[in-house]
């Protein structure tokens, strides 16, 4: 029953992907033919290269991306290109379970676990000098998150910044709020004034509750106040330094502070409802440039601050994630088709116009001398702050029971937060131990760990 039901599921999804697909069938615009000065296209129909990405924000420009690439008579394949923001992960397991799963896709966030899987495969072996050199391969490999020993299995084009607060000015100003919150108590007390002056039609702040609700900024918070899921010294997993901002946030829902309806929400309503200048506070990283700009275009004036910690200080890094990569299927019947979507999308073109664009933000020197940053707009409020930083990954386990995130967002609303967290140390540490002894993963190790400067310090990788 339950293999019939993932069935029923993927089935409703790949029915509506052919409606999301932006470039299959009658919606493509005819290749154009090849003059005498262009070489003659190869004989037969062109090969399609199924891509399923998880961003939206971007979509205006990759469609004339994917459109420009189509047109041209003599490129090799036809780039059929899906977005599916929601439950991403899900569904490319079960899109490979069921023998449909896309040739390439936007990374995952379990990069040892689908290897493993054979759900992706590495690229080292297609990548090429100038690709290689273009995007400074070499110096972009990041143990756990695109890479596995001597394996790469995707390489960042891009850097996303880590998360921030993105605020409705008027509703501020209307409340007479002068100065971003520093701390986290503040924060709440802002939200609080701004729905009580929004009179039942305008709250203080949003969650999108079905799209990663507390990694927008509670995990944000916590990491800069020096809270991590992961104890690096001492190499096991430790929940307890998130009490507090659990009990930040249910104070919100107490105080009504929160739009209504917010746990129900995905990310696009969410950000819809911020767009439309009813919600004061909203936050995520440097996507929501183009969001705010052209996906949803904001009705109002909107800025952008600093997360806020626990007393003011920043004691640990902020989480920013190397981006805008792309994985190869291990499924895929012509990988070398698959790399030359991947290759096209490393372009120097194609990155240029896409950091200049204000899609992301530059992750190489090389990109970085040659993009004109006057049209970079908005995003330059979200350029990296010095305390931004790329973490070890943590060892990738499978607990018994939610995973964290969940388990700390549901205890935002309700529940004993004591006993999630009880509940989270044991299954994960559990999870940790049983993984190690049966040689999947190893316990990572920093004895020398400095939470400002996370990778400072020398890791060790342990069997036991």
């Amino acid at each position: 029953m339950k293999n019939q039901k993932m069935k029923k599921v993927l089935l409703s999804f790949l029915a509506t992907t052919m409606v999301a697909s932006m470039f299959a069938g009658c919606s493509k615009t005819a290749a154009k033919p090849a003059d005498s000065s262009t070489p003659a296209a190869s004989s037969g129909p062109k090969k399609k290269i199924v891509v399923w990405t998880n961003n939206r924000h971007d979509l205006d420009y990759m469609k004339k991306v994917v459109q420009e690439y189509n047109d041209v008579a003599t490129n090799p394949v036809d780039i059929d290109y899906v977005v599916q923001a929601d439950n991403y992960d899900n569904l490319i397991v079960m899109a490979t379970s069921s023998g449909q799963a896309p040739d390439v896709m936007t990374p995952t966030s379990t990069v040892s676990n689908f290897s493993s899987s054979k759900i992706i495969q590495p690229i080292t072996s297609y990548i090429t000098d100038e690709f290689k050199k273009r995007n400074d391969v070499d110096n972009l490999k990041f143990e756990g998150l695109n890479s596995l020993g001597n394996d790469i299995y995707w390489v960042p084009t891009g850097m996303r910044s880590g998360n921030r607060i993105i605020y409705n000015k008027d509703l501020f100003k209307k409340s007479g709020i002068t100065q971003m919150p520093k701390t986290v108590t503040e924060l709440v007390a802002d939200a609080k004034k701004i729905t009580a002056d929004g009179g039942g039609k305008s709250f203080g702040i949003i969650f999108p509750g079905q799209s990663s609700p507390f990694e927008r900024w509670l995990e944000s918070a916590a990491e800069m106040s020096g809270v991590k899921p992961y104890d690096y010294k001492n190499g096991k997993f430790d929940f307890s330094g998130f009490k507090p901002f659990i009990q930040a946030a249910r104070q919100l829902f107490d105080d009504n502070s929160v739009f209504p309806g917010s746990a129900s929400l995905k990310v696009d309503p969410a950000r819809t409802q911020f767009a439309e200048g009813v919600v004061g506070i909203h936050a995520n990283a440097s996507q929501e440039v183009g969001v705010l700009t052209t996906q949803f275009p904001a009705k109002m004036e909107w800025g952008v601050a600093d997360i806020p910690t626990l007393d003011g200080t920043v004691k640990g890094a902020l989480s920013t994630s190397p981006n805008n990569g792309w994985e190869m299927s291990a499924n895929t019947q012509d990988p070398k088709a698959a790399w030359k979507v991947i290759e096209y999308f490393g372009s120097e073109k194609v990155l240029k116009g896409y950091l200049e664009g204000g899609y992301t933000l530059p992750i190489t020197s090389n990109m970085d001398k040659l993009i004109d940053k006057t049209k970079t707009g908005r995003m330059a409020d979200f350029a990296l702050k010095d305390y931004e930083s790329v973490y070890p990954q943590m060892p990738a386990v499978t607990p018994e029971g939610p995973v964290y995130r969940d388990a700390l967002w549901n205890a935002c609303m309700s529940g004993d937060i004591d006993k999630t967290i009880t509940d989270l140390n044991k299954s994960y540490n559990d999870a940790l131990d049983k993984a190690v002894q049966m040689g999947k993963v190893k316990r990572i190790v920093i004895k020398d760990y400095n939470p400002l400067k996370p990778n400072k310090g020398t890791i060790e990788y342990l069997t036991k």
